[in-house]
């Protein structure tokens, strides 16, 4: 068994426990609909490489960043579901890589469900020198997205169903060294054939004037704290009309301004509820920091949206 070898497979209800197992990942997730949350995460791999299936079952926002010194690739394990990602809308036919250093900015249904792969760029550049392309930066050449043929995609996403299940139902000799050296070199090989073959790099979305509005009005709201904001407020640091700015926020986050405006700062007391001592910071403190002056109503809506109310989160951390 190799020293560092680690197998997780679970069940969560709470999206804060799931960023917290998912090793090696930095990730910051915001809850943007009502309702329970559910996820499963199957983790699989050692300094070399890492195999994950991940599903949400809510809408999320996510933030944060892949795991370091290594190269990690995305396919949504569906070919019918779609998430924006890094100002793309990326679909279950398209490969992507998250950039070295940069940051995850996601936007998932509740249908979201992906397989994720790191890998040493080392090895890649080995695989890419056996089948005799240039060096793996070189052949990415910047992009992160990739239109790929989609028989070796539909291919390389059944292998990846097949490898989940044997880690899933424990079927072989799946903690060994052997079998993850050998995992490395299947998923690498795989990987560099989809990029080496006739693929076509996917372009970022060109900003559009409600794009840019978007992006002006969410940094106001998470640079507010405890301000009040207002819709004519983001209308005019955005500089677009309030009809404008209804039509971006629905199209971006399934939310008009003041839902998304609420729903974020509801995420920043939660987290705060998580990390404080319970005997020495109050629920009404912590609303009062996110901008909610009126306990009953934040109750209600942290209820709402959380499906379980603050005290109780505060609970749960002690």
């Amino acid at each position: 068994m190799t020293e560092n070898y680690f197998h997780l497979h679970q069940h969560s209800s709470d999206f804060d426990e799931f960023c917290a197992n998912a090793l090696n990942w930095d990730l910051d997730y915001r809850k943007l609909e009502h309702g329970s949350f559910t996820s499963e995460m199957l983790t699989v791999g050692n300094s070399h490489i890492l195999f994950t299936r991940a599903k949400l079952g809510r809408r999320m926002l996510q933030r944060g960043s892949s795991p370091q010194g290594m190269v990690t690739f995305g396919l949504l394990a569906n070919p019918a579901i779609r998430i924006y990602w890094r100002n793309i809308d990326v679909s279950g036919e398209q490969l992507f890589i998250f950039p070295p250093g940069g940051e995850l900015y996601s936007i998932s249904q509740a249908d979201f469900d992906v397989f994720v792969i790191s890998l040493t760029e080392e090895k890649l550049d080995q695989v890419c020198a056996s089948f005799q392309l240039p060096e793996f930066r070189k052949l990415i050449d910047g992009h992160e997205v990739f239109q790929c043929n989609q028989r070796i995609l539909a291919n390389f996403r059944k292998f990846l169903l097949q490898t989940e299940q044997i880690f899933t139902t424990g079927q072989g000799a799946i903690n060994n060294s052997l079998h993850l050296k050998q995992l490395e070199n299947e998923l690498s090989e795989q990987i560099i054939s989809l990029l080496g073959d006739d693929h076509l790099p996917v372009t970022t979305n060109k900003q559009r004037r409600r794009d840019l509005a978007l992006q002006s009005a969410v940094n106001y709201i998470h640079e507010s704290r405890d301000n009040v904001v207002t819709v004519p407020n983001l209308c005019e640091v955005s500089n677009v009309s309030q009809r404008t700015l209804e039509y971006a926020f629905r199209e971006r986050y399934g939310l008009t301004p003041k839902e998304y405006t609420l729903v974020y700062r509801l995420n920043n007391a939660r987290k705060q509820l998580r990390l404080c001592a319970p005997d020495k910071n109050q629920v009404s403190e912590i609303a009062r920091q996110n901008g909610f002056w009126h306990m009953g109503q934040f109750s209600a809506s942290y209820r709402k949206l959380f499906a379980e109310l603050p005290s109780i989160t505060l609970k749960m951390t002690a």
